[in-house]
């Protein structure tokens, strides 16, 4: 720095250099923007009313712009509830749809799909177990004593099944007569087993219907779940070997008719 050079210099005080007044009051006109419009002095916005559609302020709309957006809320309201009614009614059917209409067990089609999910995870578990149970004298209580008479039955086996199941148990009803359950452990000596408990069970006291007594009957049909095989075709051993076991019931009755019969002319 030169000390024989004279350099200028600018006031000290609150006023600063015109110059720097001049630049400062541009830059604050051109942050803020007129604030005024007109000898009224108040902003033209001012007496809009202020409503936020997806985080734009309507007082920022043209007034036909804001009009037609009026009108899209009031036609999309309706159609809202709709929407919420639709997914209400779709709930519903979803769980009548898991649900038996009147046994305290999964129907048909909730039984199949966590057979299905079974399946497709048996990596690294012991082979589960299918069991499916058929009524044997259900047709005959509908035939002689009516449909109801039939449901209570029905309700009395599902009773029965419901309460001897394990926590990694799944049951069901297929239909009609027949029952499923999948057993995650214990394998096929196991299922038959409790395929024994449950008929002992089931046909200990007679179901009273009115005044009469049926004892009910129950056959079984095992198959092992192979984690290749699909829940149709896991279903269809299971209903083979019940069918099995329905023909040897069949037979071991059709010899003793003969006996009872010898007996009595005897």
């Amino acid at each position: 720095m030169d000390v024989n050079r004279t350099h200028a210099t600018a006031p000290v005080g609150s006023g600063g250099s015109k110059q720097e007044h001049k630049r400062d009051s541009e830059d604050e006109n051109k942050e803020t923007g007129p604030e005024t419009d007109g000898a009224s002095g108040s902003s033209p916005r001012q007496d809009t009313e202020a409503f936020a559609i997806d985080g734009l302020l309507a007082g920022d709309l043209d007034p036909k712009v804001s009009q037609a957006f009026e009108s899209l809320a009031a036609q999309i309201e309706p159609l809202r509830r709709e929407v919420e009614l639709s997914r209400g009614r779709e709930a519903h059917l979803r769980e009548l749809s898991e649900k038996h209409s009147f046994l305290p067990l999964s129907g048909r089609r909730e039984f199949l799909r966590e057979l299905t999910h079974i399946l497709s995870h048996l990596e690294g578990l012991n082979p589960p177990v299918l069991i499916v149970m058929h009524l044997v004298n259900g047709d005959d209580i509908r035939q002689r004593l009516g449909r109801s008479a039939l449901d209570g039955a029905l309700i009395y086996v599902a009773s029965v099944i419901e309460s001897s199941l394990h926590p990694t148990d799944v049951a069901g009803n297929l239909g009609g007569n027949d029952f499923g359950l999948v057993l995650l452990a214990g394998g096929r000596e196991h299922a038959e087993n409790r395929v024994e408990q449950l008929s002992k069970s089931i046909s200990a006291r007679p179901y009273l219907w009115k005044s009469e007594g049926v004892t009910l009957r129950v056959v079984a049909g095992i198959a092992v779940l192979d984690g290749n095989a699909s829940a149709k075709a896991a279903m269809n051993a299971a209903d083979g070997d019940l069918l099995r076991s329905i023909s040897s019931v069949a037979a071991a009755k059709s010899q003793a008719e003969p006996e009872d019969s010898k007996d009595k002319g005897e």
